[in-house]
């Protein structure tokens, strides 16, 4: 009797060992979940539900809180092998400095809306030091509910310095804790690879490491095409591959009638431009009138309309700007996981820049106002070919700015000086700019530059006003390229490279239950320029196209009225005809189709578990596994 109370004594002394390894555990693991709580409360309160069941999310995110937790408890098990009580103290030191310096890692993560959404990775750290991009983008650390997170931090952190020390203690019970926490890491690691059946909505990723860990070289994992699907595939689409589109036939009577003026006005000394004006998150939401008092945002984005072409069912091909870029330039259906320049810079696809790279009477340029270091752009444009840049670094100190870079107007007002004396080269028949604004962007900072009407402008939502800002720097730029006489030889789209979610300033969506994915990826788009102006006055053009169109088809409409050969193929057909595929974007973990007002479940997606008899779904799904699958063939 006395052996056995004995050794119950010592069994729960030992486990009494892993105390303070077990209170690490609870205290960075409820610091985790009350900022999930917070993110998942913002999010349903702002826009609705997301994909998948409200358990599935629960379960999910509390799995990836504890595997967080665990992961960072695992050092100071190791701790427990060291009896000393010196050891011991320090373990208490380093473990109350531990869980404050995640306290407050958590506390200041953004509100899942801004520049940290996906997690902190050695190349955002780097902006760490940029006061100027940190006090732009805001920080949640000083709002009320992070500062509960910061306090508990605090508190668990007291509550772990105060366990209590042993002089002993037993290795079997080491072992066990040890097994017991690598379970749980390797458990839910399992449940990361396996997300494609089992996934964390991405907007509910709290743990800083979980990302690094699924994105780092991480390949999704796709059923391969089958010969009979590919087989099955061409039948329906007429087309004879899973990616390039073939002309079919139709009538291409706009395009041609451009392409036609284009080569008829572009000589040397006085070159045609056939340029993108790529806006920062600029949704066919923002702009034209309200319905209820006709007030609109962009005045100046309405007059191009009216005497250009409007485009009113344009979809972008995902969420982030990068697949923007290559969608208008390279014909790619990138997105935010499929971006040439951030993952696939080796894929074998060839963008306008490289398609006239070798040619002198054409020249391409790439205007930004923001780091040209960001996602790779420069890297990735130089070895496309492009032959002129502007960038952040070009402007001088103090130009006014935003912490995405220096303003519209100012991007605007070089960009006229480059192009015109970009103009006046010797033998330059055609110029290939694409712009790509920056001011319209998180957290919807309006520059100095702006207007006092434009500062003064009392806005429901703060993008509101930074819409305003965008049309009228555009306005300004399109003088001034009239008063250098450029305007007449020009032919420009003026496209968003993607939505947003914030509250739009009208709402063309009513009651539609896909109102989330429309303000991600339907956006604003008009053809423009002198050369569109003259010929809608002639009657040569109709002034709104309403069939669904893709941003990939924009490429492939710009090489053609410039006379650009495009060899190989481009992955979509030119606008003003319809393209083979049915139109959608990838947002994320679902691919949506605007013209059935649809989402498709990645998880579904990838796993070749769209039937065939949805043919419009299927084809989607099929493209999209071949499209990766020409991925990540090409970058091996």
């Amino acid at each position: 009797m006395v052996t056995s109370s004995l050794f119950m004594q010592s069994q729960l002394c030992y486990l009494n060992y892993m105390i303070r390894t077990v209170k690490i555990l609870i205290s960075l693991l409820l610091v985790f979940f009350l900022h999930r709580i917070e993110a998942w409360s913002f999010l349903s309160e702002q826009y609705g539900p997301k994909a998948g069941p409200w358990w599935q999310e629960g379960i999910t995110g509390f799995l990836s809180d504890l595997w967080m937790a665990t992961l960072l408890s695992l050092p100071f098990w190791i701790f427990e092998y060291f009896p000393q009580k010196p050891v011991r103290h320090a373990q208490k030191y380093i473990a109350t400095i531990w869980i404050i310096l995640w306290g407050v890692l958590t506390a200041a993560h953004q509100n899942y809306v801004e520049f940290f959404k996906f997690q902190i990775i050695p190349f955002h750290l780097t902006y760490m030091g940029d006061n100027s991009f940190l006090s732009a983008n805001g920080s949640s650390l000083f709002h009320p509910s992070s500062a509960v997170i910061f306090a508990l931090a605090a508190g668990l952190a007291y509550w772990t310095w105060s366990a209590k020390s042993y002089k002993k203690k037993k290795r079997n019970v080491s072992m066990l804790m040890a097994a017991t926490l690598l379970v749980a890491v390797g458990a839910h690691a399992a449940n990361i690879r396996w997300r494609v059946n089992w996934f964390i909505i991405e907007p509910l990723q709290t743990n800083y490491l979980e990302a690094l860990y699924t994105n780092w070289r991480k390949k999704p994992q796709i059923k391969r095409l089958s010969q009979e699907e590919i087989k099955v595939f061409s039948q329906v689409t007429a087309q004879n591959s899973l990616l390039y589109a073939r002309h079919i036939g139709e009538d291409n009577s706009f395009t041609d009638v451009i392409r036609r003026e284009v080569a008829r006005r572009a000589k040397p000394g006085k070159p045609a431009i056939i340029g993108v004006i790529l806006v920062e998150s600029l949704r066919e939401a923002d702009t034209g009138p309200r319905s209820s008092d006709q007030t609109s945002l962009t005045p100046a984005i309405d007059s191009l309309q009216e005497q250009g072409v409007k485009f009113t069912n344009l979809y972008s091909s995902g969420p982030v700007t990068r697949g923007g870029q290559e969608s208008v330039w390279c014909s790619t259906p990138s997105a935010t996981d499929t971006s040439l320049m951030r993952s696939f810079p080796d894929a074998k696809v060839k963008c306008l820049p490289a398609l006239v790279r070798s040619r002198p009477e054409f020249k391409a340029l790439w205007l930004h106002g923001g780091d040209s270091r960001f996602d790779s752009q420069l890297l990735f444009w130089t070895h496309q070919g492009v032959s002129r840049f502007l960038t952040k670094s070009d402007f001088p100190e103090g130009t006014p700015s935003t912490g995405w870079g220096v303003s519209d107007l100012a991007l605007f007002d070089r960009s006229a000086a480059i192009l015109q004396e970009s103009s006046k080269e010797p033998g330059v028949k055609l110029l290939l700019p694409m712009i790509l604004t920056v001011s319209n962007h998180v957290p919807w900072t309006v520059p100095s530059d702006a207007t006092l009407d434009t500062k003064n402008f009392i806005a429901a939502h703060d993008s509101h006003r930074t819409v305003k800002y965008l049309d009228e720097s555009l306005d300004l730029f399109i003088g001034n390229l009239k008063e250098k006489n450029l305007w007449e030889q020009s032919v420009l789209i003026v496209v968003g490279d993607h939505g947003n979610l914030e509250p739009s300033w009208k709402n063309p969506y009513g009651s539609d239950t896909n109102r989330y994915q429309r303000l991600l990826s339907h956006v604003s788009m008009t053809l423009t320029g002198g050369i569109i102006e003259d010929l809608r006055d002639r009657g040569a053009l109709a002034p709104v196209v309403s069939n669904f169109t893709a941003q990939s088809q924009i490429a492939p409409f710009l090489a053609e009225i410039s006379g650009i050969s495009a060899d190989p193929a481009f992955f979509d057909r030119p606008i003003f005809e319809t393209s083979p595929w049915p139109i959608s974007s990838d947002l994320n973990q679902y691919l949506f189709l605007p013209i059935k007002g649809q989402s498709l479940a990645k998880e579904k997606v990838l796993s070749g578990l769209i039937p065939e008899d949805n043919t419009p779904d299927w084809i989607a799904a099929t493209r999209y596994r071949g499209w990766l699958e020409f991925l990540y063939q090409g970058s091996q």
